[in-house]
């Protein structure tokens, strides 16, 4: 878990977390493998996906919904944490 007092610069491009270090511009996977996005940020205990196309909101996942992080790719749980596609306010 990462340190709730510590925030996220724009100048960085990875995060320790307690599943392991996460790197902008990894997959962020569902659990069945499908592709949900790539991640952006790290911000508290949110993980900001960049975004996809013009005028789309910013999406993020918890840092509590990772099951595992690889070399290239986070992968989610499939507890149905219902936080996934909110939109978020950068």
């Amino acid at each position: 878990m990462t340190d709730p007092s510590t925030q996220s610069s724009d100048h960085e491009t990875a995060w320790a977390t307690a599943s392991g270090t996460i790197r902008k511009g990894m997959k962020v996977l569902s659990a069945d493998g499908a592709l949900l996005g790539t991640v952006e940020k790290l911000l508290g205990e949110e993980v900001m996906l960049a975004e996809h196309g013009p005028g789309e909101r910013t999406s993020f996942i918890a840092v509590t919904q990772i099951d595992g992080i690889s070399d290239d790719a986070v992968l989610l749980s499939d507890r149905g944490d219902a936080t996934f596609g909110l939109g978020a306010e950068p």
